[in-house]
């Protein structure tokens, strides 16, 4: 199937809150994408940022990996950047990504789903 919408183009920087810090973690997360690897595509902005920057690291460093993405728009993501995808059912991550809304400091019990 041949998209002419791309996902890419939906979220723009300027929508996305927390921008300096989100963007300093999908740094960090890229750079332990290794070659090979099988990761789990958590959803969110955060993680939005951080598949861009693997799709980046990818490209100039010719890495082979597949992504298990967690949702359809994440899956549409990856398609739009040429990353691999596969499902748990196929295969099992050797890592995984995701972001959270909130952190409670005490317990450290996070928020998920956009708060």
């Amino acid at each position: 199937m041949n998209w002419d919408y791309k996902l890419s183009d939906d979220i723009k920087p300027d929508n996305i809150k927390n921008m300096e810090q989100k963007q300093r973690i999908a740094k960090k997360v890229a750079e332990k994408v290794k070659d090979g690897d099988i990761i789990g595509f958590g959803s969110g902005s955060t993680s939005y940022l951080a598949i861009l920057e693997i799709a980046k690291k990818i490209e100039e460093e010719n890495l082979k990996i597949l992504a298990i993405p967690t949702s359809h728009e994440i899956k549409m993501l990856c398609h739009d950047l040429k990353i691999p995808t596969t499902t748990i059912l196929e295969n099992k991550p050797d890592w995984s990504f995701d972001g959270a809304d909130e952190v409670e400091r005490k317990t450290n019990w996070i928020i998920k789903g956009r708060g």
